[in-house]
């Protein structure tokens, strides 16, 4: 075959093709798009706090999809931390594909003015309210410095630090010689009767408690300041 013949031959190949891996293109850039606005939908209802970015991990080129006729399905993102994979697929011509994306959400949340040593009760100078990012925060965290003031650190807390539940003790509701009432539910009839707290507590926390009238120690719940549940 002479080199005319060649010229033509690629010539030839190259208008036939081309059109292919222009549709190729289109087709992928077209799917991230449309993962793109299904992640930041999905993210918008389950993140209601959060200010969130997506990074879609590109498409292969390589890849030659078949123009989809019907709407494409996506599956919910699963993964673990900021790394998700989100399944997409096309009812006809039927096909699926796995796309992968970096997703990171920010909001609200307390932070530690400077450092703070352990048993440090907390108050507003000591916290503080930043967008920070939470796409791994396991522990409960906190939006609002007032829902901690007079809360108590377990450890020490570093400057900046997102604080979260588990660094914390909750305030004491009743401490040890407190006068306090004894709240006991018989047969749908309630009975109070005046004690004494031998235990210091939290609310939620069983402590033990004197009955001022019969002298008897029983452990009761601590449901309010002054207020304790016999079981």
């Amino acid at each position: 075959m002479n080199t005319l013949n060649l010229t033509r031959l690629f010539l030839l190949t190259t208008v036939l093709f081309a059109p292919f891996a222009v549709l190729a293109a289109n087709q992928t850039e077209k799917l991230e798009q449309e993962a793109l606005s299904y992640l930041h939908e999905h993210y918008n209802k389950t993140k209601l706090n959060a200010r969130t970015e997506i990074k879609i991990n590109p498409i292969t080129r390589k890849i030659k999809l078949k123009a989809c006729s019907q709407p494409i399905e996506f599956q919910t993102p699963k993964g673990n931390g900021s790394r998700i994979t989100l399944k997409t697929r096309c009812p006809s011509p039927l096909w699926q594909l796995f796309i992968s994306a970096q997703v990171n959400h920010f909001g609200p949340a307390v932070v530690s003015n400077h450092s703070l040593p352990r048993n440090t009760v907390l108050n507003s100078a000591h916290l503080a309210v930043m967008e920070v990012d939470v796409t791994n925060l396991r522990s409960a965290y906190f939006t609002d410095s007032k829902d901690i003031v007079d809360w108590t650190t377990k450890r020490s807390i570093a400057a900046g630090a997102i604080i979260t539940a588990s660094m914390l003790k909750t305030p004491l509701a009743i401490r040890k010689g407190n006068s306090l009432l004894i709240e006991a539910r018989r047969n749908g009839v309630t009975i109070r009767a005046s004690g004494t707290a031998l235990e210091d507590g939290e609310i939620g926390k069983q402590i033990k408690v004197k009955n001022d009238r019969s002298g008897n120690i029983i452990k009761a719940q601590v449901i309010q300041s002054g207020l304790v549940r016999a079981p």
